[in-house]
């Protein structure tokens, strides 16, 4: 089920963190050529400008930036690409889909945008600074074995 979600991810409320993660890995501009990336202003403030590409979508109301990316996803009808637990735990409220840095890359190898052989040291260099529990590494694992043997490279 995942990797049909994979394959056909195209938009998403992106948050900072996921955009600096993206940034870190020199994936931000792929990401951006192929996935519409909406931001909303607090995003693009914190993260200190438009990355050319990404869409400025406006806001539902006032508050937090964390509530205002799901409320806004709720809205769109669209997931929230975060990875910070508290916005993903708003989109989990919400019954919103949302998807990590590390799912964004998976996504990225489903279509053919990076190559499979790309991901475990794209995966090694995210583990380096970002916080992913075992479950979460596990699940991405997972999901990147399930592509291997869809491509007959397992």
């Amino acid at each position: 089920m995942i990797i049909q979600h994979l394959h056909a991810f195209q938009v998403g409320v992106a948050d900072t963190s996921t955009l600096i993660y993206l940034e870190r890995l020199a994936l931000l501009p792929l990401a951006l050529r192929v996935f519409d990336l909406l931001l909303i202003p607090s995003v693009i403030a914190e993260y200190g400008s438009q990355p050319e590409g990404a869409i400025l979508v406006p806001v539902p109301g006032s508050g937090r930036t964390d509530e205002l990316i799901c409320q806004t996803a709720q809205l769109l009808n669209q997931p929230v690409l975060s990875e910070d637990r508290q916005v993903l735990r708003c989109a989990h409220r919400l019954d919103l889909k949302y998807y990590n840095t590390l799912m964004l890359m998976l996504a990225l190898c489903a279509q053919g945008h990076l190559p499979l052989a790309a991901f475990p040291p794209q995966r090694e260099k995210l583990c380096g600074f970002a916080r992913y529990g075992a479950e979460v590494l596990a699940v991405g694992d997972a999901v990147y074995r399930d592509l291997l043997g869809q491509t007959g490279l397992r």
